[in-house]
């Protein structure tokens, strides 16, 4: 009984950790000063994750920069990770801030996943809207993608997917 309290504690004390760092990021991400994140929400409902009516197809060509990326996804920031949190790569976000959020946004998503949670997508709602993706899984490696933005960036999880995912590929094959 001691142990499963002091487990508890432990994730209760790293969610926080990781959603404090989730707000560093956004909040050093912002170009326009003065809307604070007073509320942070967290779903992981499929149905709440569907905010874009709209059916959007993927672009004919490849995306070859993070930027188009973000471009596409009407994003301000986005921050690929893996699963260890190690970043990969980052479109507007400073390397120390991404360093910490990658950490802790890993092992939010392993604890959320020890509890039983879905963590293909995780949306975080406040004055912006943020949300992580999972791609597909490449040799040991679960890459993740933190896309951050306003009011001008798509919600659909899926399509970020799809576009996240067509840069991984092409990443993969540059190397």
């Amino acid at each position: 009984m001691t142990s499963y309290l002091l487990a508890t504690i432990l994730a209760l004390v790293s969610l926080a950790i990781a959603i404090t760092a989730l707000i560093l990021t956004i909040r050093n991400s912002r170009k326009a000063a003065g809307t604070g994140s007073e509320i942070l929400v967290t779903e992981t409902g499929q149905e709440s994750l569907e905010g874009s009516s709209r059916i959007r197809e993927p672009p004919m060509r490849h995306v070859n920069a993070l930027a188009e990326a973000a471009v596409i996804l009407g994003a301000e920031a986005l921050m690929l990770f893996d699963n260890q949190g190690l970043v990969i790569e980052t479109y507007n976000v400073a390397e120390e801030d991404g360093a910490r959020a990658a950490a802790s946004l890993a092992e939010l998503i392993n604890v959320l996943r020890n509890l039983g949670f879905p963590t293909e997508a995780i949306m975080f709602k406040d004055g912006s809207v943020s949300f992580i993706v999972e791609l597909e899984r490449m040799g040991d490696v679960t890459p993740y993608c933190l896309v951050t933005g306003g009011p001008r960036l798509v919600t659909d999880t899926e399509y970020a997917r799809e576009i996240l995912q067509g840069y991984i590929e092409s990443i993969v094959r540059r190397r």
